[in-house]
């Protein structure tokens, strides 16, 4: 029996376990739906089902996504990417399904993936040479508690190696109270099947009250995009475990393995030739020497996330909070495929390329409440020792696991003269490079929070950041492939200071001022040949962040609203090339204005429906040319209706806006007139829209405490979306070199849970 038949069967037997416990369904007015964590009431006001909004103590621009957004209305196979997308200024870029490939661009205000922090239960992840993340590497859906986006640097207590420009905050899902097995399963488009089984040991009361929760979470799909097939295994368990009455003990780990076709963006030819959900090529004979076949074009990935945390009071307003962790991430990818020449003629060469690091750190803060205010201050330690490289393999002759070293081999010292290590038999022969990058991160700080009134507040405080990169090359990641060790230090006090007045018990307005900091990226501090490491002029990328807000948090209505103004300075740019291709350096532009409004409400209608609106205006230009800046949207939007019925029935409709951004052939340097770009030319806008409906039960007895089943659409209008991703410099090119991620048309996901 195939996998999806299994799933079918097991989704129907639980439809029909359902069907005959009707009778037996809990009163109305008790909870009638399955959460993944216990409601005890229906959703009945602005307050509870709102899709987005900020909470009243909030000193800067955010948006919270709660667990109840994420179980209802998003797919279970969504990541963290998927689910802030409809948070205004949020752009997100997924081109084979929700959560079924990683996000191509995940935008806050314009500024990609690499420009700010994301953090897990406050411990801020990713790798190191960019600052990126992976979107679908670590946390699915099912383990998310909630997901707050933070548009701006916080006070000088959020920590992170890109405060520069916000973060996404994630929280995991604790356990139960009630010992409880809840099995979710669902099947979609594309052949996509999800099993998520997760348990709950309740209080244990021999345990002084201890609880844990475990899950394994299984799945596959074909994707919308062809021969872009993802599976994926993910293993979770948390554990919190009290010390008398002050102290718990958080023990926490996630284990995710995963292995999916890998395909990039597609051209207006391909579109046209091969479909609108062209990815790869079939492994057939035919497609032996096409650079499309999926055999050379994937990735494997192993990712774990553990900590230890603590979190004890001492009395008289005295509280400590310490998690110490480590994370890994290890990625085999397969990629860059080309037909050989001279002796490898006729053969089928190609890369494979790691990405694999070890973190270890420690997050520790003390702090002090009283009634004059609250006293902050902590350090955080964090330790990355990162391999990478990429090496030449022929398919025909060694295998895709094994190094070439033959005449053909695709990568060779550039002279007799050249780095020893590249010549034959050296250690680094076959590689385009071979290095280890480790980086530390020192970050203490202090800040006070002062009570002036009891309705007005002001926060004030600082942060010392220090980066270090000792970096150590046996081959440099440049055409000339030389040898490097070196090292590079950056460090910067970044000061905050915000106000916050409680204007009634439902209304309330911050300010901030506050600066955010960010390294330079591995590249743009070793990636020349050896005789110009000196012409490298690069700074830490800095923001000034001046946002005013208000919040207002009513049963009925509640709505919050801001203005920013962000001074970006330092813009790291490539220099001219060297005769090998190399830049000649880095430098640093005078950077760029960003600037705009942003608001989110809900107002509830009555008899369990409410309707929700967000948008932003968003501008972002440089200082030097007055060009736009590239890929920052000019605005967003949502609107749409969220309803609970007092007998069980939900359901949601939202559509997302993202509308027109710039996008240029090259960048060399943004203080110049025109910034060295040859050409321009804008996306287009896109609306897409997203339906979620789903019937729940709770029962006062049996042996199935609670059902509940829903059925989302993504797209349902089956827009036809291509975004476009890059252009070539002649616009003669446009059909061949222009490309676009193109996103999926509408798909079907049907999903039921039960709790026993």
């Amino acid at each position: 029996m195939k996998p999806n038949t299994k799933l079918i069967l097991l989704l129907s037997a639980l439809l029909a376990v359902a069907a005959r416990a009707d009778d037996a369904a809990a009163p109305a007015g008790e909870a009638l739906r399955l959460e993944d964590l216990e409601v005890t009431a229906p959703r009945n006001s602005a307050l509870t089902q709102a899709p987005t909004d900020s909470n009243l103590q909030a000193r800067q621009p955010q948006s919270i996504l709660t667990l109840q957004y994420i179980s209802n209305n998003v797919a279970p196979t969504a990541d963290y990417a998927t689910i802030v997308s409809i948070a205004p200024s949020v752009a997100n870029i997924e081109t084979n399904g929700p959560g079924l490939s990683e996000a191509k661009h995940t935008t806050i205000r314009g500024i990609d993936d690499g420009g700010y922090n994301v953090t897990f239960d406050g411990i801020p992840f990713g790798d190191y040479n960019t600052f990126t993340h992976h979107t679908t590497s670590y946390f699915p859906a099912k383990l998310i508690g909630q997901v707050v986006v933070d548009r701006g640097p916080g006070t000088a207590s959020t920590i992170g190696n890109a405060t520069f420009g916000g973060t996404m905050a994630i929280t995991s899902k604790d356990p139960r109270t009630n010992m409880s097995f809840v099995p979710t399963l669902s099947y979609g488009s594309y052949n996509t099947e999800l099993g998520h089984f997760e348990i709950n040991s309740g209080l244990v009361p021999a345990l002084q009250g201890a609880s844990a929760i475990a899950s394994y979470q299984y799945m596959k799909t074909d994707g919308y995009r062809t021969n872009a097939d993802m599976t994926r295994d993910t293993y979770y368990v948390k554990y919190l475990q009290p010390i008398g009455k002050n102290t718990t003990i958080t023990l926490l780990s996630s284990v995710n393995k995963i292995s999916f076709g890998n395909p990039s963006t597609v051209t207006q030819q391909q579109i046209d030739l091969f479909g609108r959900n062209f990815g790869l090529k079939d492994n057939t004979a035919a497609n032996h020497l096409d650079l499309l076949n999926r055999k050379y074009n994937y990735q494997d990935k192993k990712a774990d996330f553990e900590y230890i945390g603590l979190e004890t009071t001492f009395g008289n307003g005295w509280k400590l909070e310490n998690k110490v962790y480590t994370y890994s991430y290890n990625n085999e990818s397969h990629e860059k495929p080309k037909v050989g020449s001279g002796a490898a003629a006729g053969q089928m060469l190609g890369s494979i390329k790691l990405n694999e690091y070890r973190t270890y750190g420690d997050s520790v803060v003390l702090s002090n409440e009283s009634s004059f205010g609250t006293f902050k201050a902590g350090l955080w330690y964090d330790q990355t020792k990162n391999h990478r490289y990429t090496y030449g393999v022929n398919y025909d002759t060694t295998g895709a696991e094994q190094i070439d070293l033959t005449s053909a081999a695709l990568y060779k010292a550039a002279a007799p003269g050249g780095n020893p290590a590249t010549l034959p038999g050296a250690p680094g022969y076959d590689y385009k490079y071979l290095l280890v990058d480790k980086d530390t991160t020192f970050q203490p700080f202090a800040e006070y929070q002062w009570n002036v009134t009891s309705d007005f507040n002001l926060n004030g405080g600082v942060k010392y950041q220090k980066f270090t990169r000792d970096f150590n090359a046996t081959v440099n990641q440049t055409s000339g492939r030389q040898a490097l060790i070196a090292s590079r230090t950056d460090d910067q006090a970044t000061p905050s200071l915000t106000a916050h007045y409680t204007v009634t018990k439902d209304w309330s307005a911050y300010a901030e001022i506050a600066e955010g900091f960010q390294s330079p990226s591995e590249a743009n501090s070793f990636y020349v040949a050896n005789a110009n490491l000196s012409s490298i002029n690069i700074k830490p990328e800095l923001t000034t962040n001046y946002q005013l807000g208000t919040v207002y948090k009513h049963d009925r209505f509640n709505a919050d609203v801001d203005v920013y103004y962000v001074d970006f300075r330092h813009y790291a740019y490539n220099g001219p090339a060297d005769s090998s291709g190399d830049p000649l350096y880095y430098g640093i532009a005078k950077g760029a204005y960003y600037s705009g409004i942003e608001l989110e409400a809900t107002y509830y209608l009555g008899n369990g429906l409410s309707a929700y609106v967000n948008g932003s205006e968003n501008k972002a230009v440089f200082k030097g040319s007055k060009l736009k800046v590239p890929q920052v949207p000019n605005a967003t939007g949502a609107f749409g209706l969220v309803y609970d019925s007092p007998v069980g029935f939900f359901g949601s409709f939202t559509e997302k806006y993202v509308g027109t951004w710039v996008v240029y052939d090259t960048i060399t340097n943004p203080d110049i007139a025109g910034g060295g770009a040859s050409r321009s030319k804008n996306s287009d806008s896109f609306w897409l829209g997203d339906l979620s409906v789903g019937y729940g039960a709770k029962f006062g007895h049996g042996f199935i405490r609670n059902f509940k089943a829903r059925l989302q659409i993504s797209n349902v209008f089956n827009q036809k979306v291509q975004v476009l991703d890059s252009i070539d410099a002649n616009p003669a090119n446009f059909y061949t070199k222009d490309a676009f991620n193109v996103l999926p048309e509408r798909s079907y996901f049907l999903t039921v849970s039960a709790e026993f």
